[in-house]
């Protein structure tokens, strides 16, 4: 059988494209392509990246969502906390006893987790915040 071997894109559907790279790049760091940018005209996607991760925005007014996970680490989980904090981005933090996950939404309802599988070091992390 042949193997998969990475992500290479995720599609993202949203009502406004530019508002969309802003929000993408203000609140979570992505930039545009700009090598990539012919292919949004005619409605393909608008490709972003952020490091290794790109994301090709839809502009789409149907309800069509998807959930996108990034994995992290314990450092990184308590960033993005305060990151999603500084943007008033409304999100939930749950303990999962093996992970721990956030969960948030862009302006567009496309659901977002962020999870760390380092329990023990965000436990610790916390307990030095506390």
């Amino acid at each position: 059988m042949a193997s998969l071997q990475r992500i290479d894109h995720i599609h993202i559907y949203v009502s406004n494209r530019e508002q969309a790279v802003d929000w993408y790049q203000q609140v979570l760091g992505f930039h545009v392509i700009e090598a990539l940018r012919f292919w949004s005209k005619d409605g393909g996607p608008l490709t972003i990246k952020h490091g290794d991760i790109h994301l090709a925005l839809f502009e789409s007014d149907a309800n069509k969502r998807t959930t996108v996970a990034f994995g992290v680490s314990a450092e990184d989980f308590l960033a993005w906390q305060t990151q999603l904090n500084q943007h008033n981005v409304v999100s939930k933090e749950y303990d999962h006893d093996l992970s721990w996950s956030i969960y948030f939404s862009d302006p567009f309802a496309n659901p977002f987790e962020i999870t760390t599988y380092e329990y023990d070091e965000v436990k610790a992390l916390k307990a030095k915040l506390s």
